[in-house]
């Protein structure tokens, strides 16, 4: 047996993972106490939170087992496709903790584990306040129109395949698809080299000058307002760790793409995003700027 661990839990970077095989997978596997078999309850979905979503559990080789070959764990639920059903992942998350010198991806390992043990908390007790449920957003008529950015098109990005799993915030956020997660400067061969903050030591690149050799234009001054040309996006994040982006649509509201999941038109607390500043952004604390995509100008990788 040969199974891939990938901590969900960024939005811009690749999530950490671990391939493990043999016994060390099965015993992996056999933390995971499922209370109840899988069922289709359209009352629980994944979580498309930002920060920790769970772990994702691929089964690279095939092999058989109880378990379905690919599939999510949160704190309280396994889901599968279509089907979820109760669980209890305590010991399995701990072994993940245990393990955690062995994922690749990490950063700064003490860091990290502060933060993924705050993160599995906090969903945790979300997922125990809401229960899963869907709550649709509110429909306000559009309050102020931003004519050339692009509508927030949500099926075609949530095709739950090539385009949802292999593009992240930034492509959402530019309206640019590479299948790459791509990240801020790359295109320009000149990537971010630390993520601290928004500001960064001399001598390193941050997200935000990646953007800019991205041929993305600084706006901090924008203040929320469409530009006339092209769209909005606005950039935060999670010192230390992790990125993420928004975009303005043109209906004048914001929407968002944490990493492989769903994008969204809803913040962390699940409401409308009127302004990126003072949306509930989870672990993305820090907002860098806000900055204007020219269409057709940028390029991204």
């Amino acid at each position: 047996m040969k199974l891939k661990l990938t901590i969900d839990i960024f939005s811009g970077r690749p999530n950490p993972y671990q391939i493990i095989e043999g016994n060390e997978a099965k015993k992996m596997l056999n933390k995971i106490k499922i209370n109840a078999a899988l069922r289709t309850n359209s009352r629980q979905v994944e979580p498309e939170n930002l920060g920790y979503r769970g772990i994702i559990v691929e089964n690279l080789d095939g092999s058989r087992s109880d378990f379905p070959e690919y599939f999510r764990i949160t704190p309280n639920r396994m889901f599968a496709g279509e089907q979820n059903a109760d669980a209890n992942s305590e010991q399995f998350e701990s072994g993940i903790l245990d393990a955690l010198s062995k994922f690749k991806g990490t950063g700064n390992k003490k860091e990290f584990r502060k933060l993924l043990v705050a993160e599995m908390e906090n969903l945790r007790v979300s997922d125990g306040i809401l229960g899963g449920l869907v709550i649709p957003p509110v429909v306000f008529p559009k309050p102020n129109p931003c004519q050339c950015a692009p509508d927030p098109d949500l099926a075609w990005w949530n095709d739950g395949g090539a385009r949802q799993f292999n593009n992240n915030c930034y492509n959402y956020a530019t309206n640019y698809r590479t299948d790459t997660f791509a990240q801020p400067g790359k295109a320009a061969g000149q990537q971010y080299t630390s993520l601290s903050g928004c500001a960064v030591a001399a001598g390193q690149r941050s997200a935000l000058d990646g953007a800019i050799a991205d041929a993305l234009i600084n706006t901090p001054l924008a203040n929320n307002k469409c530009p006339q040309k092209g769209h909005l996006v606005a950039l935060v994040i999670a010192p230390g760790f992790d990125f993420h982006w928004y975009r303005k649509g043109n209906n004048g509201r914001w929407s968002h793409k944490p990493g492989s999941t769903a994008a969204r038109l809803t913040d962390n607390a699940g409401n409308i995003i009127t302004d990126p500043r003072t949306a509930n952004r989870g672990m993305y604390t820090q907002f860098c700027t806000f900055m204007q995509v020219i269409h057709g100008h940028i390029k991204i990788k």
